[in-house]
C-alpha cells in the first residue's frame, strides 16, 4: 500500500476527478465503512445511496452519475477503474521467499528457467519444465513431464499430476489438484473395473484456479481450458471436458465428461452439467439451475432442468402464487359440487312431476 494524492490517482486510473486534487490518500474501503483518507467506489446502483454519506475522501464512479456526492473519480468504468486503483495501491501477492529452497526435491532432469522461486518441500519430477519467473509456493507437487509456463503461480499444497500442461501467467490456489484420474468404470460381472485414464489436462494463457478445485485428466486426449477461464473455489471439472475462453465459474459449480462448453460462458454457484452436451458460446447459466441438454450461443437458462430464463421467470411467478391458486380452485371446486347437487335437484323434481 502507498500514498498517493487524488490528483494522481485519478490520472493513473484514467479519471476526471471532481474534488481536491492535493488531499493524500492511503487507502482503499468499501463505501460504508472508508475512512477521510481512503478511497471508495460505485458500481452498483444499491449503494448509490452511500456517495453522498461516505465518509470516503473520494469516490469512484461511472462517468454519466447524476447523484450526491462532493469528491468523485468519474470513469467510463468505475469497476474497472477500482481495479486499476486497487493494483496501484496495493499490488499483487508477493512470495516471501526466493530462489531455490533447498528443501525442495528437484529431480536432476528437470529443468527450470531463469528466476524461478522453489519453496521448502516442493517435489519437482523427472523431465518437469518450469518456465521462467514462475514461483512454486511450499509443500506443491508437480508430476513428471509436467510443461508449465513462464510466469505461473503455484500455491501451497498444490497437486499437478504428470503430463499436464500450463500456460503463461497460470495461476492455481492452494489444496487444488490438477489431472487426477477420472471417474470411469466398466462395470463387469458386478464389479468396477477402473479404466486407465491415459490423457492429460491442459490450462491455457491467463487462467486462474481457486482453491480446492479437481480437474480430472482424459481417457485420451485433453481435458482442456482456454485462456482467460477463471475458476472460483470448490468446482469439479469432469475429464475429458472442454471449456473455452474466458469463462467464468463460480464456487461450487460443475461440469461432468466429455462435455464442451464455447467461450465467454458463465455458471454461477452450484449449478452443474451433465457430461456430453454441447454448449454455445456466452451462455450464462444461472445458480443452482442443472443442464441436461445441449444449449445453443448466448442463451440465459435458470433452473432444474435449466430452461430459458425468461420461462423460468413466468414459472417462477406462477409458483409463487400456488397458494392463491389451490384456495381458488378449492372454492370453484365447491361451488360446482353445490351447482351438482341443486341440479340433481331439479332433475329429481321435475321426475316427480312427471
Amino acid at each position: 500500500m502507498k500514498e498517493i494524492t487524488l490528483g494522481k490517482l485519478a490520472e493513473a486510473i484514467g479519471g476526471k476527478l471532481q474534488g481536491p486534487a492535493d488531499l493524500v490518500v492511503r487507502g482503499i474501503a468499501g463505501i460504508e465503512v472508508a475512512k477521510p483518507d481512503e478511497v471508495t467506489f460505485l458500481s452498483n446502483v444499491k449503494y448509490e445511496r452511500h456517495v453522498g454519506e461516505t465518509d470516503a475522501a473520494a469516490v469512484i464512479v461511472p462517468a454519466d452519475y447524476a447523484g450526491a456526492g462532493e469528491s468523485l473519480i468519474r470513469c467510463e468504468d468505475s469497476y474497472f477503474a477500482f481495479r486499476q486503483a486497487m493494483v496501484l495501491m496495493y499490488g499483487f501477492r508477493r512470495a516471501p521467499f526466493a530462489g531455490i529452497d533447498p528443501r525442495a526435491s528437484i529431480d536432476a532432469s528437470a529443468e527450470l528457467g531463469e528466476g524461478v522461486n522453489v519453496g521448502p518441500f516442493v517435489f519437482i519430477g523427472p523431465r518437469a519444465k518450469i518456465g521462467d519467473s514462475t514461483t512454486i509456493y511450499p509443500g506443491a507437487y508437480i508430476g513428471s513431464d509436467v510443461r508449465m509456463g513462464c510466469d505461473c503461480e503455484i500455491f501451497p499444497s498444490v497437486t499437478i499430476y504428470d503430463g499436464c500442461i500450463l500456460g503463461d501467467r497460470v495461476r492455481i490456489h492452494s489444496g487444488t489438484a490438477i489431472g487426477q484420474d477420472g471417474f470411469g468404470y466398466s462395470t463387469h460381472k458386478g464389479v468396477h473395473e477402473k479404466i486407465p485414464e491415459a490423457g492429460w489436462v491442459e490450462l491455457g494463457d491467463d487462467v486462474e484456479i481457486g482453491s480446492c478445485c479437481a480437474i480430472e485428466r482424459a481417457t485420451l486426449g485433453a481435458t482442456a481450458i482456454g485462456a482467460g477461464t477463471k475458476f472460483a473455489d470448490l468446482i469439479g471439472i469432469g475429464h475429458g471436458t472442454r471449456l473455452g475462453k474466458g469463462c467464468l465459474m463460480v464456487s461450487q459449480s460443475g461440469i461432468a465428461g466429455s462435455t464442451t462448453v464455447g467461450d465467454y460462458c458463465v455458471f454461477a454457484a452450484q449449478s452443474g452439467m451433465v457430461g456430453h452436451i454441447r454448449v454455445g458460446d456466452g451462455v450464462q447459466v444461472g445458480a443452482q439451475s442443472g443442464v441436461i441438454n445441449d444449449i445453443p450461443a448466448g442463451l440465459q437458462v435458470l433452473g432444474s432442468p435449466a430452461i430459458p430464463l425468461a420461462e423460468a421467470r413466468r414459472q417462477a411467478v406462477v409458483a409463487s402464487k400456488l397458494p392463491e391458486i389451490r384456495l381458488t380452485i378449492r372454492d370453484l371446486s365447491r361451488q360446482v359440487e353445490q351447482l351438482k347437487a341443486r341440479l340433481a335437484e331439479m332433475e329429481a323434481g321435475g321426475d316427480k312431476g312427471d
